[in-house]
């Protein structure tokens, strides 16, 4: 083997002896097992606001019950067997106020603890002004044919209201859950999207529509934000610091949806011809001047 690869070894077999990196790795390992899990059924399930609240309670309260002493304990013996090469030791600056090693160590996985408790609260505190997400919840049409969701539509006129006219959308809403060949075969939201644009629905039920696109848009999860940052990395390079935000945005948007691209390309020329045309149409035309 060549020095790189033993020295890299090395070093990776350190991180596994060194207790503080165990010690961290089974606290992250208790709290994501529960995070990933919620998170999970909280991004499939982000139209049932009922549901998703009742998931986020169920995890904060499972995660101040880590916040107990036999918790630490367990997790402290546990990174402390693995890591017996090397025993927990605080440096001086540490060791000032007196505190002994559990003691920091307890310090430190009780904030971590509740850093998470804090930041979850935080990221969910505004999910109940978006119990109108309810009203296109593709579980409850049937339910929602025999009694309408007063409440849910009055969370949605309190906050944009300005936006739709009330009256128009609560009668759209009630024929759309009357008629069951509206829903849709998967009943997902895209899908309804797509069927009532090619089926010009969108202007017969033009709030119902508008409302489609405000769930579609407020539903998103941050994964798309996540990749985005990920492709600034390979787009927005040293060599193109000068580029325009519009051009980035497309390159970003290129860049997330590759796949898309890449089935189009397949697809023969004519969409290269398709997408110069449409370059060109969308260029400022030069003025043409008669010279005489």
């Amino acid at each position: 083997m060549d020095d790189d690869t033993v020295q890299g070894a090395l070093g990776f077999i350190g991180y596994l002896e060194d207790f503080e990196f165990m010690f961290f790795l089974f606290t992250f390992r208790a709290i994501f097992s529960l995070t990933d899990v919620v998170f999970d059924i909280v991004q499939h399930k982000a139209m049932d606001i009922a549901f998703c609240r009742q998931k986020i309670d169920n995890l904060l309260s499972t995660l101040e019950n880590l916040a107990s002493e036999d918790r630490f304990t367990q997790i402290y013996d546990s990174a402390a067997h693995l890591s017996d090469v090397r025993a927990p030791r605080l440096s001086r600056a540490k060791m000032k106020g007196g505190m002994d090693v559990k003691g920091y160590y307890r310090l430190l996985y009780m904030s971590v603890i509740d850093n998470q408790i804090m930041q979850i609260k935080q990221r969910f505190a505004d999910l109940d002004n978006l119990k109108f997400l309810q009203l296109l919840n593709n579980a409850l049409y049937e339910q929602m044919r025999n009694e309408f969701p007063v409440e849910a539509f009055h969370s949605l006129i309190s906050i944009y209201g300005h936006h739709f006219d009330a009256d128009r959308l609560k009668s759209e809403l009630q024929v759309f859950y009357s008629e069951r060949d509206m829903h849709g075969e998967s009943g997902k939201l895209c899908d309804l999207l797509r069927e009532f644009k090619l089926n010009d629905l969108d202007k017969t039920m033009p709030e119902l529509f508008k409302l489609m696109c405000l769930c579609a848009t407020i539903g998103v999860t941050s994964a798309g934000v996540e990749r985005s940052f990920s492709c600034l990395k390979r787009i927005k390079t040293y060599l193109r610091s000068a580029m325009g935000q519009e051009r980035l945005s497309e390159l970003a948007l290129l860049s997330i949806e590759k796949a898309l691209a890449k089935e189009l390309e397949g697809r023969g020329s004519w969409w290269y011809e398709q997408v110069t045309e449409k370059f060109n149409s969308m260029r400022e035309q030069r003025m043409d001047f008669t010279f005489k």
